[in-house]
């Protein structure tokens, strides 16, 4: 068994791609139809995602906490026909399941991961077809799922959980893990491991709030991994404990600030000379964006609903913060001390009585490039600042966590937009076109002073983060 450190490096990055939206990624990446290229991106995803697991810096929709203190539950071990052996030990919040191939010999075989059986009006978000959602709670919840080419020992571990419970399903050795993290932003409150052994393969799942019992037993009884080609295989990731040793030096991420004299810092009405590298062909396009005009708004009222993100009228919509005549209205804010998930768990702190407001950003954008762009995916990212010296910071506090209305790294409001998966999708842009845009993202009040929009930020980064960098461009947007 890996040591506890590598056991939580392995959970978390299964998380994150399993909490990923796939949508997104497909529409940045633009998978082809091979499958060394599609693992080739995929295996870069993960590299970029694990490198930036700060925990100040993580979404509100992923917050993992427990509710419960289970200590000391036996260790339980069952075997699996004359290959593997499976082990599974809880500690605290933590369930760890090892498996053992005791005549190892690793399966190179390509499988496709086939779903018998789906709820009625779920589908699946992207061509991947490894996550799945309703369609009325799009890119929310539902299943996610991972396969994993087994070693000669592998582990999986699991936090924050509140219990587990060994079964079979269909006839394969399966593991259900139940969590709770005690506040709203749980979107997957269980976690199945499900063995195929003759192909030497784990299924991991993580399974949404929105799906019943009886919805998740009736599709994991349907799910089966089929013979085909390597081309036409789902993406299957080789369990390699170097992924998650401590050779690979991933530490947290250190941030270089936004300095308040940066050449990457814009004021609203100034136009922000953006260079942006297309995907698919390398060409640079340059682009000339400004924020024409910032308002504030105490009702949505006026605003078609069309023009929303989906998934941010939900969370409104959740906390109750939009009354039936569209006005926004006070809710509490909750704020929590977070805990590593293997020995302690999130603590409220405060529950501040909060309004919300609507920021609209009145903006436009010029090819000033002598070719056309590509697609353009917009979503801009409004970050909260504090001051630090003769700089600016991320404002939030290292082991403090926000379960807020703001839904950081979206936007919330966007026209045009394109339909459906590529709501962020406002098309390409001919050489010297220039495209009208509105922004709106939801606000607490108290931070109004604090905003500032991440514009044209699609590269991930190394181990520092420098906000001066030449591919930043930040807009003080503070009222």
């Amino acid at each position: 068994m890996t040591n506890s450190k590598n056991s939580k490096k392995m959970d978390d990055l299964a998380e994150k791609i399993a909490l990923d939206d796939f949508d997104k990624l497909n529409e940045q990446h633009r998978f082809s139809d091979t499958y060394i290229q599609k693992k080739k991106l995929f295996m870069e995803e993960i590299k970029s995602r694990s490198e930036q697991s700060k925990p100040k810096r993580k979404r509100k929709r992923i917050l993992i906490a427990a509710a419960c203190l289970l200590i000391g539950m036996p260790t339980t071990a069952f075997g699996v026909a004359k290959v593997y052996d499976m082990v599974v030990k809880k500690q605290n919040y933590e369930v760890n399941i090892s498996v053992i191939n005791k005549i190892f010999k690793k399966n190179h075989d390509w499988y496709k991961l086939e779903i018998g059986h789906l709820p009625e009006n779920m589908e699946a978000i992207d061509e991947s077809e490894m996550k799945y959602s309703f369609k009325d709670n799009f890119a929310q919840g539902g299943f996610s799922f991972l396969l994993w080419r087994l070693g000669g020992s592998s582990d999986f571990s699991t936090l924050y959980s509140k219990g587990y419970e060994e079964k079979e399903i269909d006839g394969k050795k399966a593991v259900i893990v139940k969590r709770d993290t005690g506040n709203n932003n749980l979107m997957f409150d269980r976690q199945v491991f499900l063995l195929f052994e003759e192909e030497g393969i784990m299924l991991e799942s993580y399974i949404g709030t929105d799906v019943n019992d009886k919805q998740m037993m009736q599709v994991l009884e349907s799910i089966s991994l089929e013979s085909t080609s390597e081309e036409k295989s789902s993406i299957i990731m080789d369990y390699d404990k170097s992924l998650f040793n401590d050779d690979d030096n991933t530490s947290e991420l250190s941030v270089i600030p936004l300095q308040k004299d940066s050449k990457q810092l814009f004021k609203v009405g100034q136009t922000v000379p953006v260079t942006l590298k297309q995907v698919e062909t390398g060409i640079k396009n340059r682009l000339d964006f400004v924020i024409e005009e910032v308002k504030v708004f105490d009702s949505i009222q006026d605003f078609k609903q069309v023009d929303f993100n989906d998934s941010s009228l939900g969370i409104i919509n959740e906390y109750k913060a939009l009354d039936e005549t569209k006005k926004l209205i006070p809710y509490r804010r909750h704020v929590y001390k977070v805990g590593n998930g293997k020995d302690s768990i999130d603590k409220l702190l405060e529950s501040p009585l909060v309004h919300p407001k609507f920021v609209y950003l009145t903006t436009k954008v010029k090819n000033t490039s002598k070719k056309a762009t590509e697609e353009i995916y917009m979503h801009p990212s409004l970050q909260i600042l504090k001051p630090e010296k003769n700089a600016w910071n991320y404002a939030e506090e290292d082991g403090i966590a926000e379960d807020s209305i703001m839904t950081t790294g979206e936007v919330d409001y966007l026209k045009p937009h394109g339909n459906g998966k590529s709501f962020y999708n406002i098309g390409s842009l001919q050489p010297g076109e220039t495209m009208k845009i509105s922004l709106g993202y939801f606000v607490d009040e108290d931070k109004l002073d604090s905003m500032f929009l991440d514009v044209f930020h699609y590269s991930g980064f190394d181990k520092t983060e420098d906000m001066n960098a030449k591919d930043r461009w930040w807009i003080d947007i503070r009222q």
